[in-house]
């Protein structure tokens, strides 16, 4: 079974009505591309407290950001699903929605490696950085083969994949840092692999391995030629 494609459903099922309206509105897909990158600013700036450290809640500023990423996710989502039902594509499209989306992976992750960063945890600021070299790779891969007419949407750590895990994972640590303030001392204050950084080191292995298998497959097509 497809899960993906079930999902995607699903999700169609759910928000069409919605595209509907954003179209009557008048909003175009690239109008909706600008709100997912402001958003990604608006997450990234909360996950710091916009910068007042001195007023710092652990839990609170996860789960915010992992909410407000989950939102610019839709956003991804509903730009190319308005693009598509109204027959609204275009080719400077899907070109700004792809550089518009690097801006947002940036962004997303200098709020990771700043978060990271205050608390002075190191491991957590080299495995997000490695998470970001994957993400990076992992579209710049599929670029480049589809340059040279090569389909290479494989690999299962896709961005719609990074965004839903680094969102939940945010908002579970957010909850748990929020209700049991106790395991704040016991976790986030830790320079190492603590719970919370275990999910990057997911992310960094993951994404990594997907660059790798969008190489390879590119490596098997070409062969096939």
């Amino acid at each position: 079974m497809d899960y993906k494609a079930a999902g995607q459903k699903i999700l169609y099922f759910i928000f069409d009505p919605l595209v509907h309206v954003i179209k009557t509105l008048g909003i175009k897909p690239n109008h909706i591309t600008v709100i997912g990158l402001l958003l990604n600013l608006l997450a990234a700036a909360h996950l710091l407290n916009y910068f007042d450290f001195s007023e710092f809640e652990y839990g609170d500023n996860l789960l915010g950001f992992g909410f407000i990423l989950g939102f610019a996710g839709l956003m991804d989502t509903m730009d190319g699903r308005l693009a598509r039902l109204y027959d609204m594509k275009s080719t400077f499209g899907a070109f700004f929605d792809s550089v518009i989306d690097r801006y947002s992976e940036f962004i997303m992750f200098l709020g990771i490696l700043l978060y990271f960063n205050f608390f002075g945890n190191v491991t957590g600021i080299v495995l997000s950085f490695i998470a970001l070299i994957g993400s990076i790779m992992v579209s710049y891969a599929r670029s480049r083969a589809e340059a040279l007419g090569i389909d290479c949407s494989v690999g299962f750590m896709q961005r719609p994949e990074r965004i839903v895990f680094i969102g939940l994972w945010c908002i579970l640590f957010g909850a748990i840092y929020h209700f049991n303030p106790q395991f704040v001392d016991v976790d986030i204050y830790v320079d190492g692999l603590n719970y919370f950084t275990l999910g990057f080191l997911f992310l960094a292995i993951s994404t990594n391995l997907t660059a790798l298998r969008r190489v390879i497959h590119s490596e098997e097509q070409m062969n096939k030629a």
